[in-house]
């Protein structure tokens, strides 16, 4: 993909590159939902692109130029299309978040708010920085969090094999045995194996009712009603809902602290940063909060209407609004909201792995009973 005024210049930018065109194709507007899907970059490929945006920016290259060097030197056949086109749309006439939106197919909103935020403010190296680093340390985490479930997965798997086969190979020949010598079977084999047999009988069933949540998830995910309703439940939960009130917390101070660096009224500062949020409710009350300062109110009693801000959060961005250090103050702000949903990242991949094989250990040791019990009464009977 080439970006030119006309066929003929196309033909030339491609020549130039020692190619022959065999056909030239106009890329229009329009996008279907195919495309797009085609065309949707993963979390990894848009940390390298930003990261790569934020160097570039950083030295003193234009957006445009930017892209350019981007789409010539990414590597990456998606990472090279999404800066083509989001070329192309900057050429057009587009903001850099709308030709990024319609480029990459399916950017988080907070990005796209942040890009927004970053343009408004004329200070868009800063801003790229600022998501390179966020995505970066995500990745990070995730990585952390999905090695701690390499080992318990694969020790699932082989323990699900060897009791499956225990089960369908020794199991019935144990109770063939039993059967005839006319001894009761110990409650917990009769469990076990009344189990197994329903399992067995109902697998039709069970496959359709897995088919069927992965499309409710789908749904769910897809329908705005449901999804907040689900994520209402999520935040009622112990441990899932503190989670996505620190990830919350930190997005939101994160671009706040950008946004006021970046020195736009606090007005929009509190606009682009409720954009960022993905929770339905939680937006609704940053946009109060936007509101209410609109009505006069000062910061920080602004965002005392925000349930997910830790009270520490609003006492820092209060001390800056005292000392009129507010962007130091609120950046300092989302770097202890970070830290903290980064503990809080690292102590749930360490508890995931212990916790999982206590589950699998469990697993493993009932079936193994409900093997062993009957040949120890077996073994009873013949030494009596």
């Amino acid at each position: 993909m080439v970006v030119a005024e006309d066929e003929g210049d196309a033909s030339q930018r491609v020549a130039a590159l020692g190619l022959m065109p065999s056909t030239l194709e106009a890329q229009g507007k329009a996008v279907t939902r195919t495309r797009r899907r085609e065309r949707r970059i993963d979390r990894d490929l848009l940390s390298v692109f930003t990261r790569q945006m934020a160097v570039l920016l950083g030295a003193g290259l234009a957006a445009d130029a930017a892209l350019e060097a981007v789409q010539g030197s990414a590597g990456a056949a998606r990472i090279e299309r999404l800066a083509a086109e989001a070329r192309a749309g900057l050429l057009e006439g587009e903001s850099m978040a709308d030709a990024l939106s319609r480029a990459g197919g399916a950017l988080p909103p907070w990005y796209a708010a942040a890009v927004r935020a970053g343009e408004r403010s004329g200070d868009l190296g800063a801003v790229f920085n600022t998501l390179a680093e966020h995505l970066e340390t995500s990745a990070g985490d995730r990585a952390a969090i999905t090695s701690a479930l390499v080992y318990p997965a694969f020790v699932t798997v082989v323990a699900v094999v060897v009791c499956a086969i225990l089960m369908t190979t020794v199991a019935p020949e144990i109770v063939a045995m039993f059967e005839d010598s006319g001894r009761p079977l110990p409650p917990l084999t009769i469990a076990v194996m009344g189990l197994v047999d329903w399992v067995r009988g109902q697998w039709p069933m069970l496959l359709l009712g897995a088919a069927a949540l992965v499309f409710l998830w789908v749904l769910i995910a897809r329908t705005p009603t449901l999804r907040d309703r689900r994520d209402g439940v999520f935040l009622r939960l112990p441990l899932i809902g503190r989670f996505l009130r620190m990830a919350a917390a930190a997005q939101y101070l994160r671009t706040l602290a950008v946004v006021i660096n970046s020195r736009l009224p606090l007005t929009e500062a509190l606009r682009f940063s409720a954009g960022v949020l993905d929770i339905a409710r939680y937006r609704a009350t940053a946009e109060e909060a936007g509101e209410a300062l609109k009505r006069g109110e000062s910061l920080s009693q602004a965002l005392a209407r925000l349930p997910f801000l830790h009270p520490v959060a609003r006492q820092l961005v209060q001390a800056g609004e005292a000392s009129a250090r507010l962007g130091p103050m609120t950046e300092r702000a989302a770097v202890l909201a970070e830290s903290w949903l980064r503990t809080e990242r690292k102590r749930v991949s360490v508890i995931i792995e212990p916790a999982s094989m206590v589950i699998v250990g469990g697993m493993v040791l009932t079936i193994v009973l409900a093997i062993l019990l009957p040949i120890f009464d077996m073994q009873a009977l013949v030494s009596g």
